[in-house]
């Protein structure tokens, strides 16, 4: 069961709702920026979606998708990325339709006993399956709908991420920031839709007590977390996550949270031109 954490008013203390899917877009500010918190029992959650600039001054909306939902005590996060091309002319419909259609399939894949990398490898081939059934039926271009795409399944303290093309996923021990379940790449892109998407597919699961947090993110914030540390693309700069898993552990206030965020995406002269979406889960403290 996932708690969404509410920001506080002025009357009362923030209050709390039980919630299994959320999008939390923030009352007041810019249509930029969606961010939810929620959390169980081994974990605070939080996802941002911040609408790149090229979008907001086009006056279109984002290509990305994300889903977070719960299923029987497990945890589901997908992201996608639309391509932004002309020909892909619904990619963002695309990422849309990836995240709800994988997020249920993996639900339907553990729930039949499947683990959490055969659940999400499965779920990947039925959203291929379901896109390109799609654009047959409407006799489309075979990359209207193309996108990325990026799912975690997390059991207790089992951390479990599938991607397949350029969205990337990484373990925070409290020092550094690793990356994991890297797919092969190329300069050719690498999506959901293409006949090949099985050669580019990777997963793997993370079960150590001393990872403190987790992020899965959509290409746009390789740079974000690289910044200036960057290291053979492996060992990355953590001061992102440390100060998020600060802000995001010990407070419930959405608007802090979001100023934090923003402060973040400036450093080191981030580029914020495309959409970008993330999805952090942050590990509580055990209790003494």
């Amino acid at each position: 069961m996932l708690t969404a954490k509410s920001p506080p008013t002025p009357a009362r203390p923030a209050s709390t709702a039980t919630t299994s899917s959320h999008t939390d877009v923030l009352a007041g500010l810019s249509a930029r920026y969606a961010i939810s918190l929620s959390e169980n029992d081994f974990w605070t959650f939080l996802t941002v979606t911040a609408v790149g600039t090229n979008h907001t001054s086009a006056g279109t909306s984002s290509e990305d998708g994300i889903h977070l939902t719960v299923h029987n005590g497990a945890v589901i996060a997908v992201l996608s990325d639309g391509v932004s091309d002309q020909k892909a002319s619904r990619s963002g419909e695309g990422a849309r339709l990836a995240v709800q259609h994988t997020a249920r399939a993996i639900a339907r894949g553990l729930d039949v006993g499947l683990d959490p990398e055969q659940a999400i490898v499965e779920a990947f081939s039925f959203t291929h399956n379901t896109l390109i059934q799609r654009t047959t039926e409407e006799n489309a271009f075979w990359g209207t709908y193309a996108c990325t795409l990026a799912a975690a399944v997390i059991q207790g303290q089992a951390i479990t991420v599938g991607h397949i093309g350029d969205s990337n996923a990484y373990s925070y021990d409290g020092k550094r920031l690793t990356r994991v379940a890297t797919a092969l790449s190329n300069d050719q892109p690498n999506l959901i839709v293409l006949p090949n998407w099985r050669t580019q597919f990777a997963a793997q699961t993370i079960n150590k007590p001393y990872i403190k947090a987790f992020v899965l993110a959509t290409d746009g914030t390789d740079s974000f977390f690289l910044g200036k540390s960057e290291d053979d693309g492996r060992l990355t700069n953590p001061e992102v996550t440390h100060a998020l898993h600060t802000i995001a552990t010990t407070a419930a206030d959405h608007f802090k949270v979001l100023h934090v965020v923003n402060a973040l995406m400036k450093h080191n002269g981030y580029d914020h031109h495309d959409d970008r979406t993330m999805f952090w889960a942050f590990r509580k403290e055990a209790s003494p």
